[in-house]
């Protein structure tokens, strides 16, 4: 048990400086999706935060062109707008398809996290109510 949760708890880590490494890898491939979707169309509300966020912004951009190359709802973005056919212009779809691993190595990253805290909380709980 405890050499599982040794793992567990590495495991975020190495997530966070592989997906540190690969947004500096795809840097230049990220911003010039984000330029060329500003360029044409204009980016909803909260995603135009995160555009300027950087590397702590970039797993919910990739989420943002991930939903747009589906053609699935995006909030604050009509189901009609033209933005929808971004993802299938060009190069595009090839350039979304180079970052998802940035958006599942931070999911992944953050589950385990997440299992960790209610691994912990569980762990508490059974030290209170004992």
């Amino acid at each position: 048990m405890k050499s599982a949760l040794m793992i567990l708890i590495m495991l975020p880590l190495f997530c966070f400086v592989a997906s540190v490494i690969f947004y500096l890898n795809n840097r230049a491939r990220y911003q010039e999706l984000i330029s060329d979707f500003q360029q044409k169309y204009t980016l909803p509300t909260p995603y135009l935060l995160h555009c300027n966020m950087g590397y702590i912004g970039s797993p919910l951009m990739t989420y943002f062109f991930m939903r747009l190359k589906q053609n699935k709802k995006i909030l604050f973005l009509n189901r009609k707008d033209n933005a929808y056919n971004f993802a299938h212009e060009g190069q595009n779809r090839r350039k979304i398809d180079s970052l998802k691993p940035l958006y599942y190595i931070f999911i992944f990253g953050f589950s385990c996290c997440l299992l960790l805290s209610l691994i912990a909380l569980a762990i508490k709980l059974n030290a209170i109510l004992d």
